[in-house]
């Protein structure tokens, strides 16, 4: 009976053994199979080579946080396409000027761009309300009217224009303005030179407002060619130098507020795509748009502090007063803008006002309730020095 059972036991093993080899081997079959023709299996191997090389041109330079970022997405889009879809990242300016970039990747010249759509502007004016504006709506309640009030259909009826898909829609957080005086007011500018991407309402006021793209704000802000610049958050700043040639930063942003940074694609390269990629660029670009805005105020947050503690600039905030017959002006130009441009322009204006008239109310009841308190008030405990 002992050896009965023995036999039993070692006829199970090498059944055992030979069914694990024979599935092992059909697993290394399918693989290779799929590897040799160049695209993945449904085990998850990566192709030997992708199907798809685009290139994508970012606004950012290499040293910044938001370029990182944007070559994180590529790489999660690379692993989740299983090696299919290669999107190479490339600082501003490889292909095209910052100026001219949406154009070239719409006829081709490159396939994906991170920019900021008022580049566009000589295009469709449009670009201008949609991108940004003179006392415009703060990173929250863009965010509602492109995905809830029909912003992302009339960014993309612009896109149109130029052969280009939205894939996602980054909304900045603060700017802070560059300066070598501590302005309190718009009065104070007055015959001031200031590097700006909206000059309409400072125009307005008496300020000189003079647009000019990337390439030219750092050398124009170190050797006095103008007496303040606004571009980015000041983390952003510090990457391009701006907070070494300023003595001070200056808040709150009402010259370019919450601008937008769009992620397009030329159509023709968009249409190559299997359906299945094309959800996977989708889903990656849109979910990392909220990590764009908290990393880059919480980075601001730190590089304050350090600027602060090193002596480096000072900080100081304008009072909001002066933004109730400024705001009043604004919508003034806007319908001076409504009567010359028309079109898509008037109807990006018409949605805004529509959502904001159903928005502001709602947002100011359901505020935060630490709205108005100080820092110290808002913590409850008075914090360490």
């Amino acid at each position: 009976m002992r050896r009965i059972r023995v036999l039993l036991i070692v006829a199970l093993a090498i059944i055992v053994a030979l069914a694990a080899t024979g599935c092992g081997g059909n697993q290394a079959t399918s693989g290779q199979g799929s590897a040799t023709s160049g695209s993945s299996s449904s085990s998850g191997t990566m192709a030997k080579q992708p199907e798809f090389v685009w290139r994508m041109q970012v606004i950012h330079n290499t040293g910044q946080s938001d370029f990182e970022q944007n070559k994180q997405t590529a790489e999660k889009i690379y692993k989740a396409t299983n090696g299919r879809l290669k999107i190479e990242v490339h600082p501003n300016g490889t292909f095209a000027s910052s100026m001219e970039a949406f154009q070239a990747a719409g006829d081709g010249v490159f396939e994906m761009l991170s920019s900021w759509p008022i580049y566009a502007k000589g295009i469709d004016y449009a670009f201008v309300p949609l991108g940004t504006g003179n006392l415009t709506m703060d990173a929250h309640d863009k965010w509602v009217w492109v995905y809830e009030a029909g912003g992302w259909d009339l960014l993309q009826k612009a896109f149109d224009k130029i052969n280009l898909k939205l894939l996602a829609v980054e909304i900045w957080g603060t700017e802070v303005l560059m300066a070598n005086q501590p302005f309190k007011s718009i009065e104070e500018m007055k015959g001031k030179k200031m590097r700006t991407s909206d000059p309409r309402l400072l125009e307005k006021n008496g300020v000189a407002a003079i647009t000019m793209p990337l390439e030219e704000v750092f050398t124009a802000m170190s050797t006095g060619a103008v007496d303040m610049a606004e571009f980015g958050n000041l983390d952003w700043n510090k990457g391009i130098g701006l907070t070494d040639v300023a003595k001070y930063g200056i808040w709150p942003d009402f010259w370019n507020v919450h601008f937008i940074t769009t992620v397009v694609v030329n159509k023709n390269a968009w249409n190559k795509l299997p359906p299945d990629i094309q959800q996977i660029v989708e889903m990656a670009f849109q979910s990392d748009e909220l990590k764009h805005w908290t990393r880059s105020q919480y980075r601001s947050a730190i590089t304050m502090k350090e600027l602060e503690k090193s002596g480096k600039m000072q900080f100081v905030r304008m009072p909001e007063e002066q933004f109730i017959k400024l705001r009043e002006q604004m919508y003034e130009i806007e319908q001076e803008d409504i009567k010359k441009y028309g079109g898509l322009t008037a109807e990006v204006y018409q949605s805004l006002y529509k959502f904001m008239e159903d928005w502001y109310p709602y947002k100011d009841i359901a505020r935060w309730w630490g709205w108005g308190l100080t820092p110290e008030q808002q913590l409850g405990y008075q914090p360490k020095k």
